[in-house]
């Protein structure tokens, strides 16, 4: 059990590009926290969002980007499978770290730590953690927590039935589902938009039984092309972005191919990637990701997923 610290200077962090679940789950824990009137502030690496912006108004929230971690007692992690999700922000060795996510062999290691990989978004762990504090679960906190249930979940498509029994609790917290389905909305700003048409402009499609498994490689926006893609009927959306210090890999799956095919990306594919790179993947069922400043190996970890992919379903033909 989790227990708050107290009379300890405490900051909660989260990943680049912190999505809504990243962002719900920290924003409520920081207000489990105020009404133990205990002081803390989110730190996130690089960048929110887009779409997760719209919850840090809501919340009137600000959060301090790539903040200096020596400068705290306690470190709550959230949502974090790998440390280069973190980048340039680095743990300090002797910190008191806290680590709470639920995504496959997370590679963060804390003096205390909640990981259930079975659990659907950390938004579901951080409500056990609030309870087990005795915060009393307000509406605002019953929105956020929701929002990042419905969110990461896939507007409830990779839910199970602890996911709809938390939601069901949230709605007894006085949740708003309406309202919550239209904080989480938001339509693409024309930058991306742009790029997800560009991401579709040049893909590479292969095809094993009546699976699509599609790649693209993009600007920006891997997340968001990747989910596109399985939007306009792939299986499986893998997009790569090259940044100036960094690649990324992006991948995502439908709900078909992961049922019928019992497939985990991050399990099976993301989280052994870096036996071919520096740097580590990670990810759960339905989506994987990876950072690692190996540029060059582009072609090889195409060739790496492709591989696990032929093993796991059968031989893979371009198309």
């Amino acid at each position: 059990m989790i227990r708050f610290p107290k009379n300890k200077k405490i900051i909660i962090i989260t990943h680049h590009n912190a999505d809504i679940d990243a962002i719900t789950s920290s924003t409520a824990l920081l207000f489990g926290f105020g009404q133990k009137d205990i002081r803390a502030r989110i730190g996130v690496a690089n960048s929110v969002a887009k779409q997760a912006r719209s919850i840090l108004d809501y919340a009137n929230i600000r959060v301090d980007i790539n903040p200096d971690l020596e400068n705290y007692d306690v470190i709550f992690v959230l949502d974090v499978a790998v440390p280069e999700q973190l980048y340039p922000m680095k743990i300090p060795e002797n910190k008191e770290v806290i680590v709470i996510d639920h995504h496959e062999n997370t590679k963060i290691r804390g003096t205390e730590e909640l990981i259930s990989p079975r659990r659907k978004a950390t938004c579901e762990l951080v409500l056990k953690v609030l309870k087990d504090n005795n915060v009393k679960i307000t509406r605002k906190i019953a929105n956020l927590l929701l929002a990042g249930i419905i969110s990461d979940t896939n507007h409830f498509k990779f839910a199970d039935k602890v996911t709809f029994k938390l939601a069901a609790e949230l709605l007894n917290y006085k949740a708003d589902l309406s309202f919550v389905f239209d904080l989480i909305h938001n339509p693409p700003e024309f930058s991306e938009r742009l790029a997800k048409l560009k991401g579709v402009r040049d893909l590479d499609i292969y095809r094993v039984k009546n699976y699509l498994i599609v790649f693209s490689e993009v600007g920006e926006f891997e997340a968001a092309i990747a989910r596109g893609i399985i939007a306009l009927g792939a299986d499986i959306g893998i997009v790569f972005t090259e940044k100036e210090r960094e690649l990324r890999v992006s991948a995502r799956a439908n709900s078909r191919i992961v049922k019928t095919e019992n497939l985990n990306l991050g399990q099976e594919i993301f989280s052994k990637i870096n036996q071919i790179v520096s740097g580590s993947g990670g990810g759960h069922d339905a989506a994987g990701s990876l950072n690692t400043p190996d540029k060059d190996k582009k072609d090889e970890i195409k060739k790496f997923i492709l591989e696990r992919l032929e093993e796991k379903l059968g031989e893979l033909k371009r198309i």
